[in-house]
């Protein structure tokens, strides 16, 4: 049976993701509203999160998670698990912004995260919104040097968000100094399976 993922869809270009699917033997369907079921659901990097989130967003999410399916959450996609769970951003983080492609640094990973990318993953990273109170059945997984969540896993959901692009550090666009993106593709990929919900 095709396992179809549903990458939620702000307007981005989403060929990264896709690939990185694909790579894994899943089928990526991006939209707001998938046509039939779906498997799993990626949230994906995108624009800043305002106060809120939208409605549309928040209904799917709550239908992937009372479902049990697997959620993996991208960038603004681990910030908006966050808010979906009662949890709180900075909106200005000091010493982060969006620049111009990738920059590398280092992180500490425990529990999950350290079991798919090590310990010490030197990951990419492109924001300046994060993780402030975290939500309601949430845990750090990961973090900067400078105490920025990069990480985080539902303590009883098939959920994993990372504010770094896995994407852009996988399969073909996998750099022999960063930590290698494939693994929360196939993270998702063993979730779905577990699932059986696609």
């Amino acid at each position: 049976m095709e396992k179809r993922v549903l990458i939620w869809d702000d307007g981005l270009n989403y060929v990264n993701y896709m690939e990185a699917l694909r790579a894994v033997d899943l089928t990526p369907v991006v939209g707001r509203e998938a046509a039939g079921p779906c498997a799993a659901l990626l949230l994906p990097g995108g624009g800043d999160i305002a106060d809120r989130l939208p409605e549309d967003e928040i209904r799917t999410i709550r239908a992937y998670a009372a479902a049990e399916k697997p959620i993996l959450g991208i960038c603004r996609g681990m910030q908006a698990l966050n808010v979906f769970s009662g949890g709180t951003l900075y909106v200005r983080v000091p010493g982060h912004q969006v620049k111009a492609g990738d920059i590398l640094h280092d992180t500490r990973a425990v529990g999950e995260l350290a079991e798919l990318v090590g310990t010490t993953p030197r990951v990419n990273s492109n924001h300046h919104q994060a993780i402030c109170r975290l939500g309601r059945g949430l845990g750090v997984r990961q973090w900067a040097a400078d105490g920025v969540i990069e990480g985080i896993c539902h303590s009883r959901l098939p959920v994993l968000g990372v504010q770094w692009h896995p994407e852009r550090q996988a399969f073909a666009l996998r750099r022999g100094e960063a930590a290698d993106g494939a693994a929360v593709f196939w993270w998702l990929r063993r979730q779905v399976e577990k699932c059986r919900g696609g």
